[in-house]
């Protein structure tokens, strides 16, 4: 992954975060995926977010917030 993310990505991270990942279009999916910064829950409840971020994925939402 290159250091630069474009704003769409980063807010569909932000949309990830906020537990609304299953609104993502799937090419953003497959690129945030690609990317290592979201995941798909091994198990997932009904009602429980359809992606999760990595921990990649979180620093990476935690250092855009600065």
């Amino acid at each position: 992954m290159t250091d630069q993310i474009e704003l769409e990505d980063l807010l569909h991270l932000a949309r990830v975060a906020e537990g609304r990942g299953a609104s993502l279009p799937e090419p953003a999916v497959v690129r945030l995926m690609r990317w290592g910064l979201v995941r798909r829950p091994e198990h997932v409840c009904e009602g429980a977010p359809a992606l999760e971020l990595t921990p990649e994925g979180l620093a990476r939402v935690r250092s855009s917030d600065q």
